[in-house]
């Protein structure tokens, strides 16, 4: 069952009647609508009067008495018209509003669709104040410039009034609605599949209450429930999530908000004209005031222009008309014609003139030193096509490590170890050994190696930025192995081994609220001198391990400015490029307050990390002082979960 609401609308939608019944009663319910329009002095000529109000937690406008009672007496005669259309049961509660309000007119008669026994459907007109909210609940300190903006608004201008029937699943009242912005494929069972133009009703508890960002939901679209990443979407309005049923204009002079009849006379695939006399104005809709052909035509060609531009990214779109037609233009360009259908009665001289829209081709661009799909890259084309004042430009790049093996494996550690402590890879994406550490292996827990795939990652990276003939000066890393291991991988492939060192910094490590035991036992300089990684071991770092000893109950914003002290030392005390390989958090940690941004909040922080997948890669580029995020000179590396397999699984019956 639907609640179906009655809108009036000018920017938002005040309330003026509800309907709880069955989907199926939504064609009996729209056709209600049109004819209490219909009435005779139904239709506005003059827009309706607002009376602003602000207050320390509202702002807004209340609809005046007179056109109040005008409004009011459209929901009381909608509700009376679709009890005796629909319901045909007594009047008693409605007869009692009517008494407040003599104002309110007879209803017409109709076809009875529902037996006199139905109790499924239940009607309430709102007949008390009704107001158009502009803010509300905002904080103080927002009062004074929300009031300048509200006294700036001409209440009295001409407005579009329309009288909306929407319908959604009462079931879904109590949840808040979020739109998805971000596409999202199931890598489990229990996942929910994220499209665009979906919606996905959310428990607002859950989500507040979430440690990982993650909530479960129910699709809009599909009907289903999963687990989803609550970045991937944002917060919208709850009417985004409505079923439009029916559009009836209120004003006479002013053009609907729709331009198509299709949208206004279709309810659930069926057309609401049943009529002949319905049938007969269907060519000229009179629910469409203000509109014509002409505006419908000029919504196609809009339509076009929006959507070729973006599309295409051409640098210019020429509209011609008939009277310039006969001007040359490069036969090899390609043309959109517009053209319209006239039917066969129409003369030629009432034909319109035909317009086409000239589309210049793009002029060739020499191919992106990292673009594989290309048969014709070649890297001589690059250095001369290099901006010289970019090539000069200071940059920083920002990497996350590769996949590890314990958020890919679980709890890894006892089964991959004996009992006297040595290791054993129980899959092909686990590493063939690990180095000798000695606190083995409880040192693993808080210290994972990549996967093999982690390396492959790291590498194709480091690929990447040398065909983009990327120069690197320093490196510098946090301690944890993983990210050891990603920067030694990216370094081989831009052949930098033995050229680079890498310098560990401590002070790049995660938040360490995130680690209430304690810094972790990392892997000695000299332990990672025996696994042959090329650290620099007279390094000596801007924050030492044991100045984290002290920041274990540090704040959001702390961390923040732990990361962002070590990064404009690092600028300080050289010159050049600089790569950074650390963690998700780096990435955003290392380059917020540096390209003037401000630390964000727990909540945030995590929403953004879940957008960092495995060695993503941020550049930042500092143009005439100003320190700027760029687009990276590689593209990223993208690839689907690969469960594991169990052989056993096709002997089963």
């Amino acid at each position: 069952m639907n609640n179906l609401f009655l809108c009036s609308t000018i920017t938002t939608t005040p309330l003026i009647a509800s309907v709880c019944a069955p989907d199926e009663c939504s064609l009996q319910l729209s056709k209600a609508l049109k004819q209490v329009v219909d009435m005779t002095g139904a239709l506005l000529d003059r827009p309706l009067k607002l009376e602003p109000y602000m207050s320390q937690n509202f702002m807004g406008f209340f609809v005046a008495e007179e056109d109040a009672n005008y409004l009011k007496r459209l929901a009381l005669q909608y509700v009376k018209e679709v009890s005796n259309s629909i319901i045909s049961d007594t009047y008693e509660q409605l007869d009692a509003i009517v008494a407040c309000f003599p104002w309110c007119g007879a209803v017409s008669s109709g076809t009875r669709c529902i037996p006199r026994s139905s109790r499924s459907i239940s009607l309430e007109p709102h007949v008390k104040s009704l107001h158009l909210t502009l803010a509300y609940q905002f904080p103080q300190a927002q009062f004074n410039a929300l009031k300048a903006l509200v006294e700036t608004l001409d209440a009295g201008c001409a407005s579009n009034w329309e009288l909306r029937l929407y319908s959604r699943d009462p079931r879904l009242a109590t949840k808040q609605v979020q739109k998805v912005v971000y596409p999202h494929n199931p890598h489990e069972t229990d996942e929910l599949e994220l499209r665009i133009g979906d919606y996905i009703y959310l428990n607002t508890e859950v989500v507040d209450s979430s440690s990982d960002g993650w909530a479960e939901g129910i699709s809009w679209l599909t009907g289903s429930t999963g687990h989803l990443p609550v970045n991937y979407t944002e917060r919208t309005a709850e009417s985004d999530a409505w079923t439009l049923h029916r559009v009836v204009q209120l004003s006479k002079s002013v053009a609907s908000s729709l331009t198509s009849a299709e949208d206004l006379d279709i309810v659930d695939g069926r057309s609401i004209s049943t009529e002949p006399e319905d049938r007969q104005n269907t060519a000229h809709p009179d629910i469409i005031e203000g509109s014509s052909f002409e505006e419908s035509e000029q919504s196609v060609e809009k339509y076009l222009r929006q959507t070729l531009k973006p599309c295409l990214e051409l640098p210019s779109v020429q509209l011609l008309n008939s009277h310039n037609l006969t001007h040359q233009h490069n036969p090899n360009t390609p043309t959109i014609e517009i053209t319209t259908n006239m039917s066969s009665s129409s003369t030629s001289a009432s034909k319109q003139p035909v317009d086409e829209i000239l589309v210049e081709p793009p002029a060739a661009q020499p191919p992106r030193p990292d673009d594989t799909l290309s048969v014709h890259s070649d890297h001589s084309l690059h250095p001369g096509s290099l901006d010289a004042s970019h090539a000069k430009n200071r940059k920083i790049y920002i990497m996350r490590h590769g996949e590890r093996v314990d958020f890919t494996f679980g709890t890894w550690i006892p089964y991959c170890f004996d009992e006297f402590g040595n290791y054993m890879r129980k899959d092909l994406n686990m590493p063939k050994t690990l180095p000798r550490r000695k606190n083995s292996p409880e040192g693993w827990q808080n210290d994972s190696p990549l996967t093999n795939v982690g390396v492959y990652q790291a590498n194709l990276i480091g690929q990447a930025l040398l065909e983009a003939q990327v120069q690197i000066d320093h490196v510098y890393c946090s301690p944890s192995y993983r990210c050891i291991q990603t920067c030694t991988s990216a370094l081989e492939g831009l052949k930098l081994t033995g050229k680079q060192k890498i310098k560990l910094e401590p002070g790049l490590f995660e938040w360490m609220a995130w680690y209430p035991s304690g810094v972790p036992d990392w892997l000695t300089k000299n332990e990672l001198t025996e696994a042959k990684y090329d650290v620099d071991l007279d390094y000596e770092p801007v924050q030492p391990s044991s100045e984290l000893t002290a920041r274990l109950k540090e704040s959001t914003e702390q961390f923040y400015e732990r990361n962002h002290d070590v990064i404009l030392q690092l600028l300080e005390q050289t010159t050049g490029n600089i790569l950074v390989v650390a963690h998700a958090t780096t990435l955003d940690t290392c380059s917020r307050q540096l390209t003037g941004g401000v630390p964000r909040s727990t909540n945030e922080l995590r929403q953004v990390i879940h957008k960092i997948p495995y060695c993503s890669l941020a550049t930042v580029e500092q143009v005439d002082g100003v320190w700027k995020l760029v687009e990276p000179e590689c593209l990223p590396v993208t690839h689907s979960k690969n469960p594991r397999f169990e052989w056993n699984a096709l002997s089963a019956t």
